[in-house]
């Protein structure tokens, strides 16, 4: 569960409901429990894992061969998945692209909250790059 959702106060919300960017941050929880084969932070407590997720703390990257499977791009599309401030969390849209290979953004658009692609001309290039840094994913995910 996203922080917001946790202590909505925290994060200047009234109340806890779900949004799109929660859906983001559950979104790479489900990612790291199927590449991992493990819940995140499974060996604690209920009420520690609130703390931790409350703390800004997220799962360790794993390592040997349970890790195998964490690439550097997937790493980095979970990164991104569990920024602590909702408003910094790519969509789902933009994890899929990740995951496909192509390029995503490591951050949404300070102006309109998410990502804006040019569609005009047919590419996934941005529109304007001045306001995130792109990165691709391994072709063959």
């Amino acid at each position: 569960m996203s922080p917001e959702l946790l202590v909505p106060g925290k994060f200047g919300l009234e109340e806890s409901h779900p949004t799109k960017a929660s859906d983001c941050y559950a979104l790479g929880m489900v990612i790291y429990e199927v590449l991992s084969g493990q819940t995140p932070f499974d060996q604690y407590s209920f009420l520690a894992v609130v703390w931790k997720v409350l703390e800004g703390e997220r799962p360790e990257r794993p390592q040997g061969a349970q890790g195998a499977l964490f690439t550097d791009s997937i790493w980095g599309i979970l990164e991104v998945c569990w920024k602590p401030q909702p408003g910094d969390r790519i969509s789902a849209k933009d994890v899929l692209l990740g995951l496909e290979g192509k390029p995503y953004p490591l951050r949404p658009s300070s102006e309109s909250g998410g990502v804006e692609m040019d569609a005009d001309d047919g590419s996934d290039a941005p529109s304007d790059d001045s306001q995130y840094v792109l990165r691709s994913a391994p072709a063959h995910l």
